[in-house]
């Protein structure tokens, strides 16, 4: 399942210059483990890397083999490109009349809709007709900038109201209009992360970091028998030391930003973000920069990532309160400096104690 081309740059570099970075901050220390496994690769137009502190039964190849078989799994149900996967083929199904899904696809469609419901839909995975039609899709970025009547033609099939999930013993889709085309692009990550986490816990793995680009699942402790350290990216300086350090403690993690995926129009000179706000079917345009979440599975912090940066940062952190979710969010002010701040619920994760109860050494 491909990605255009800045998404993908974004996902990469937060992968390697955070999840790694954050260790190398210091000086190494002798591992509290005899073996530690490592498995790398690429899925869904990016890479991931999953490390199992206290090895892997059958070792780092049959880690990648656990790895990629998830992976493929989540792909062959919700990838766009791949014409034969699920999801391609409901969006090339032109008719209105019920179609036929598996149980694993109809129910990720109905949590990210529960989620996206949260935040009143800021998060729609039908607008993918509108990021294709400011370039962010795989057409690349337009000769001209959309003009109005362009976006109001393209928002008549778009909208969480312009599909139905029905379930029973055969889950369906319905189509409103023929034109609905449903992307699960910006939870994908997060799928697989929590799949192969999923995996990983059944086979009684008690420690692991399962980092698909940004989307990341933790357990236990890490190669050194501390807690897991996750950076946030400095969007003034990506890939240097990260703007602040998280410990996931168990839990999912992923940031959404916009920093790194935009254009320039060299007409007018302004800025235009790959995210597309659902309400004006245009790019947000606010300071806001980046907004990481923390819950308990990384197909909710992708879903709600998303949708609170196209809130922006007062809206999002007014919201996380009021919900009681773990958010940090990132603000480019008036004078040009970088500006953390996070919800009350967030703290815990800063702080980076490793509770009791979630040592995940094996005696």
């Amino acid at each position: 399942m491909k990605k255009n081309s800045f998404k993908v740059a974004f996902l990469a570099l937060i992968l390697t210059g955070l999840v790694q970075g954050c260790s190398e901050s210091k000086p190494q220390a002798a591992s509290a483990f005899e073996k530690v496994d490592v498995a790398e690769g690429q899925t869904m137009g990016t890479f991931y890397r999953v490390t199992v502190p206290g090895g892997y039964e059958g070792g780092s190849q049959a880690l990648k083999n656990e790895a990629d078989a998830a992976f493929n799994f989540v792909c062959d149900a919700i990838s766009t490109f791949d014409e034969n996967a699920e999801l391609a083929k409901f969006n090339n199904h032109r008719s209105l009349e019920p179609f036929e899904v598996s149980p694993y696809l109809a129910n990720v469609l109905e949590e990210v809709m529960h989620e996206s419901l949260r935040i009143g839909f800021a998060t729609d995975i039908t607008v993918g007709p509108l990021v294709n039609l400011w370039g962010f899709g795989p057409e690349n970025r337009p000769e001209v900038i959309p003009t109005q009547e362009q976006i109001d033609e393209v928002r008549t099939f778009v909208g969480p109201d312009k599909f139905d999930i029905r379930k029973g013993k055969i889950p369906f889709l319905v189509k409103v209009d023929p034109r609905v085309r449903l992307d699960l692009s910006t939870v994908g990550e997060g799928l697989g992360s929590d799949l192969l986490a999923s995996r990983l816990d059944r086979q009684n793995v008690a420690n692991y970091m399962v980092a698909v680009a940004g989307a990341i699942r933790t357990k236990g402790v890490n190669p050194k028998g501390e807690p897991w350290k996750v950076g946030i990216e400095d969007p003034l300086a990506p890939g240097s030391t990260p703007f602040a350090v998280v410990c996931p403690q168990g839990m999912a993690m992923s940031t959404s930003g916009t920093y790194r995926n935009f254009f320039i129009d060299e007409k007018t000179n302004e800025r235009f973000s790959h995210i597309i706000d659902p309400q004006t079917g245009k790019p947000i345009n606010h300071r806001t920069v980046s907004v990481t979440v923390i819950a308990p599975s990384a197909l909710t912090t992708d879903t709600l990532d998303t949708g609170l940066m196209v809130m922006g940062a007062d809206k999002a952190l007014k919201w996380a309160e009021e919900n009681e979710v773990p958010i940090y969010t990132v603000e480019i002010n008036e004078k040009g400096e970088a500006v953390g701040r996070y919800s009350r619920y967030m703290e815990p994760y800063l702080k980076c104690e490793l509770p009791k109860d979630r040592v995940g050494i094996k005696e």
